[in-house]
Parts: C-alpha cells; structure tokens; sequence
C-alpha cells in the first residue's frame, strides 16, 4: 500500500512539473511573439510607399504683367480703351483698381497691357527702318481702326511685333480717298504701339494727331501704310 502511494505521489509530481514547463514555455513563446511583431510593426516604410511624398506640386510664379500708360480723349469710354489694346473692361477695371466703368475723365492716365504678340487678326506685316538708318529687324502692323466716323475717337493703331526699334520719319498712312498723314520725328519702339487721331492734338511719344476737322476712315475702306520711300508696307481693310 505504501508502495502504491509512493507512486501515485511521483507520478503527481512529474505531471506538475511538466504542465508547470509547458505552461512557462508557452508563456515565453508568446511574449517572443509579440516583441517581434513590434519591431515589425516600427521599421520604417520606404518613401515610395507614402503617395504625399510624390504628390508634392510646387508653386510656380505667375509672370508678371506688362503695363503701359494711356491718357484717355474726350469722350472715349473704357470700352473703347479695351477694344483699342485687345483687352476687356474687366481686365481694365482690375488693373487700375476701379470699380465703375463710367467714371473716367478727360486726360485721365489709366494702365493698359502692353503688347507682348502679334495679334491674332492683324493685317500684313511691313519693314522699317532702324533709328541708324539701317535695315530694322522688325515689322510693323495696321492693328485696328476704332472709332471709325466720329473724329472724337477716330484713331489707327501701329503696332511692333518683330522686335526692333523703328524710325517712322517720313512714313505715311493713306485712305482711299487720296488723303494722307505723314509721320513726324518718332520712334516705334520694340512691342510698342502708336496712336494715330484723326482729330486735332498735341503730339506725344505715343499718340499722334492728324489735325482734321472731320472724320476720314469708313467702314469697308482700306488703310495703307507706305514707308518713307514710298513703297506700299501694310493695308488694313476696315470692318
């Protein structure tokens, strides 16, 4: 009987011992676990696995805009200003900081853009002639006609889209109907553009004056520009 007891007691003994090690080991197994998954879980991504590390867009500085000043008529409107430089009363209104259209005076200064293209629907291109005298690597073009029929805004513009530095001494402008403009001492400068009125005026660097009483371009009439040689450089039939 003792014997018996003996036994039961060791065999007791072994099974305590061995659940005892099995539940260490499988306590340990898991904590081993968990540290990896961890250190798993810290290491860092490669930068290409991170979509806001390419979607980056950096910000580019919008050019800056051109200006040039212009004195307004009698009676010209800020529409005729926008039709005259290819631009729109809105524009106009946002670069000079005003908020009613009507509200502009006589030799008001108001800032236009300046040319920075031919444009689009211009009229045939024509040589010129450097302030030197030589050959200007330039051309010269009849933009527009506006204001055509009232001498109060009756006007032609010239514009440079060749990139050179003209003299126009002795150049002229002819209608259909024989009359002329001569041109005075004045240069048409690279981008630039010049104002011919019909009206009376004083000269200055941009605007020319014609000096007529009345008014001499119509519609459906072409205007020819003759350098001053006499050959025919550029027509603009008028809409």
């Amino acid at each position: 009987m003792q014997r018996k007891q003996l036994f039961g007691y060791l065999l007791l003994n072994v099974l305590v011992s061995a659940s005892t090690v099995w539940l260490v080991l499988t306590l340990w197994s898991r904590a081993q676990q968990s540290m990896i998954e961890r250190a798993v879980a810290e290491i860092p991504q490669p930068l290409e696995n991170h979509p806001a590390a390419t979607d980056v867009v950096l910000p580019t500085a919008a050019p800056e805009r051109l200006l040039q000043p212009h004195q307004v008529r009698p009676g010209e409107t800020l529409s005729d200003i926008a039709l005259l430089y290819d631009t729109t009363v809105e524009e106009l209104l946002a670069i000079n900081g005003m908020s009613d259209a009507d509200s502009l005076g006589a030799n008001q200064v108001v800032y236009v853009p300046a040319p920075t293209e031919a444009p689009a629907a211009a009229s045939p291109t024509a040589s010129a002639t450097a302030v030197d005298g030589s050959p200007a690597a330039g051309s010269i073009q009849i933009v527009s006609v506006v204001g055509v029929g009232d001498l109060g805004t009756e006007r032609v513009l010239l514009g440079e889209v060749g990139g050179g530095k003209h003299a126009l001494a002795g150049w002229q402008l002819r209608d259909e109907d024989g009359n002329i403009y001569t041109f005075p001492q004045v240069t048409l400068y690279e981008g630039g553009q010049i104002v011919v009125n019909t009206r009376v005026g004083v000269d200055t660097p941009l605007e020319l004056f014609w000096g007529l009483d009345e008014a001499v371009w119509r519609s459906g009439e072409t205007v020819t520009l003759f350098d001053a040689g006499g050959e025919e450089q550029a027509t603009f039939l008028i809409p």
